[in-house]
C-alpha cells in the first residue's frame, strides 16, 4: 500500500477561502479529507478534531517584551530581491546522484522553490519578499515565515516554536491555516490572540498527510513544543527544517531520520563556528546546582535566581528547585505562559507567591547588578545575599572549561554566566550533519550576508567529505538497530 494513502489526512480544503474550523463540526462535515476524492464521513467522531488550547486563560493579553531574548527580537536580514531573482532555478535534487552533495557556493544558496516577485503593499510600499530558505521546495508550505504578508502559493504556515524571531508577523488578524506541535497551539492562541479554526495542532511522531506530502513533527529539544519537521514528497524527496534546535545524540537514534535519506537539511546555524562549543546541557545544569550547593553551605540565607526568556531554560530553574526543596516564583504572565506548556511536574514546583520560594525566576535581561541589588532590598528581611544564573550558549568559548566561568559580583549580589544553550553548539551541527549526511545544507540564520554564507558552505564541505562522517553514521545506524532488537 502506499504509504501516503495509509497515513492520516489532515483537510486543507476551504469555503469561500477560510480554512475548515477545527473547533466546529457543522463547518468540518462540509469539507473531505485530503486524497479521499470529495468523500465525506457520516458520524461526528469521525470527522471531529480535537482541538483544544488547553491554556490558563487571563484577562489581559500577556506581555512578552520583558522575557525576549535578544535574539528574538532581532529580524534575520532576507536576501535581497535582485539576488533571488538571479537565483531563481531549482535546486535539481531529483537529477542528482543520490550519493553527491552540493558544496558550491552558487547551488548552496539557490532558490528552490519559485517566490513570486514583491507585492505592492498599501499606500504603494512594497511588501518583503519571502527568501527561499522559508520554502520547502516542491510543496506549497513555508516554515516561520510570518513576516511577509499572505504569501502567494501558501497552503500552510509552519510554526516551528514560540520564540518572537519565529512567529514574527502572526497576530490576531492573520487567517491562513498554521500548523504546529499542540504546546506551540497553546501559546499562539493564548498570547497572540489568533482564532483557534486557523491553528491545526500536530503530534509528535505520527506522520501526517497534508496536501499529499507525508510530514512528521520531531522533538528539536529547543524550547517547550519546538518541532523539527520532516516533510516526505511523493517524488521521493526528503527534506528535514530543524528549527532551532539542540542536536544530542538521542536524535541519531529517531527511526523517522534512520530509514530516511535527507536531500536538503535546513539547519539552524546559530552558533555554526568553531568557538561556540559550549558544554552539554546536562553538564551546566550540573555547573549551577553545584554552585547553587556551595553558595547555601557559605550563607543559608541566599535568594537564587534564574533568568529566562518566553519561554524556555525551564531545565535550570526546576533543577534548582530540587536541589534546595522549594517551589519557583513567576510572575502572573510567566505563570499563564506555564500552564500552556502541559508541563505537570514544572507547574506543581510554581509558585505565584514571592516569599514562599527561595528560587525566583526573572528575565535574563534583568539580572544585572544594579537592579539584583534592588531586588534583593524587596526581600531583606529573608534574605541576605542573591546568587544569579545567566543561562546562554553567548556567554562561553571553547577555550574556556566550567570550572573556569568567573562571577560577577558586587557586595552580596553574584552574577554567573552559564553555557546552557538551547541551540546546538559547533561540534554539535557536525556530528548532526554527518550522521543525516544530507545532499544539501541550507542555513537558516546567520545568512544575511555573502560572507558569512561562504564560511559556512566551507564548515558544510569540510564535514560532508570528512571520511569519519560516514564511520559515524554507520555506527549510529548500528547501535539503532541492535536497540531494536533488545
Amino acid at each position: 500500500m502506499d504509504r501516503f494513502q495509509s497515513i492520516r489526512k489532515v483537510d486543507l480544503h476551504t469555503t469561500d477561502g477560510i480554512p475548515a474550523s477545527t473547533t466546529t463540526f457543522a463547518k468540518r462535515k462540509r469539507h473531505s479529507y485530503a486524497g479521499t476524492g470529495g468523500a465525506t464521513f457520516g458520524s461526528k467522531e469521525k470527522t471531529k478534531r480535537v482541538h483544544s488550547v488547553g491554556c490558563l486563560e487571563q484577562h489581559n493579553q500577556t506581555s512578552l517584551l520583558q522575557f525576549m531574548a535578544p535574539l528574538e527580537r532581532k529580524s534575520l536580514e532576507s536576501v535581497t530581491a535582485s539576488r533571488i531573482a538571479h537565483n531563481s532555478a531549482s535546486a535539481g535534487l531529483s537529477s542528482r546522484d543520490p550519493g553527491s552533495t552540493s558544496r558550491d557556493s552558487t547551488s548552496l544558496f539557490k532558490q528552490d522553490h519559485h517566490v513570486p516577485e514583491l507585492l505592492a503593499g498599501r499606500g504603494g510600499s512594497k511588501r518583503r519578499n519571502c527568501p527561499f530558505y522559508k520554502w520547502i521546495p516542491g510543496t506549497g508550505f513555508t516554515v516561520d515565515a510570518f513576516s511577509y504578508g499572505a504569501i502567494p502559493g501558501c497552503k500552510g504556515y509552519f510554526l516551528s516554536h514560540f520564540h518572537s524571531d519565529h512567529y514574527q508577523g502572526l497576530k490576531g488578524s492573520f487567517e491562513h491555516t498554521i500548523y504546529c506541535s499542540k504546546v506551540t497551539a497553546n501559546l499562539v492562541a493564548k498570547c497572540l490572540k489568533v482564532r483557534s479554526e486557523y491553528i491545526f495542532p500536530l503530534p509528535f511522531n505520527a506522520p501526517q498527510v497534508i496536501d499529499g506530502v507525508e510530514i512528521t513533527l520531531l522533538d528539536a529539544n529547543h524550547c517547550p513544543g519546538s518541532a523539527m519537521f520532516l516533510f516526505r514528497l511523493r517524488s521521493g524527496l526528503n527534506y528535514l527544517h530543524t528549527g532551532d534546535f539542540r542536536a544530542t545524540r538521542a536524535m541519531q537514534g529517531f527511526p523517522e531520520l534512520c530509514d530516511c535519506r535527507i536531500n536538503q537539511l535546513f539547519l539552524d546555524t546559530t552558533y555554526c563556528s568553531p568557538e561556540h562549543d559550549f558544554p552539554e546541557q546536562a553538564d551546566a545544569i550540573s555547573f549551577v546546582v553545584r554552585k547553587t550547593q556551595e553558595a547555601l553551605r557559605r550563607n543559608p540565607s541566599t535568594l537564587i535566581i534564574s533568568g529566562t526568556y518566553t519561554i524556555g531554560k525551564e531545565k535550570v530553574f526546576l533543577a534548582i528547585s530540587e536541589t534546595v526543596g522549594s517551589k519557583v516564583y513567576v510572575g502572573k504572565e510567566k505563570m499563564g505562559l506555564m500552564y500552556c506548556l502541559e508541563w505537570e511536574q514544572l507547574v506543581r514546583a510554581l509558585t505565584l507567591d514571592p516569599h514562599g520560594a527561595r528560587v525566583h525566576v526573572l528575565s535574563i535581561g534583568e539580572l544585572t547588578l544594579d537592579n539584583l541589588s534592588s531586588y534583593l532590598e524587596q526581600y531583606r528581611h529573608k534574605y541576605t545575599a542573591v546568587l544569579a544564573f545567566k543561562p546562554t550558549g553567548w556567554t562561553y568559548r571553547s577555550k574556556c572549561s566550567l570550572a573556569a566561568i568567573q562571577a560577577q559580583t558586587r557586595g552580596a549580589v553574584t552574577i554567573y554566566g552559564v553555557p546552557y544553550s538551547e541551540h546546538s553548539s559547533y561540534s554539535e551541527l557536525r556530528e548532526f550533519v554527518q550522521f543525516i549526511s544530507p545532499q544539501k545544507v541550507v542555513p537558516t540564520v546567520g545568512n544575511g550576508s555573502e560572507k558569512n554564507r561562504l564560511k559556512m558552505q566551507q564548515h558544510f564541505a569540510l564535514w560532508l567529505t570528512s571520511e569519519s562522517h560516514a564511520i559515524a553514521r554507520q555506527t549510529t545506524l548500528e547501535d539503532s538497530l541492535f536497540k531494536g532488537l533488545q
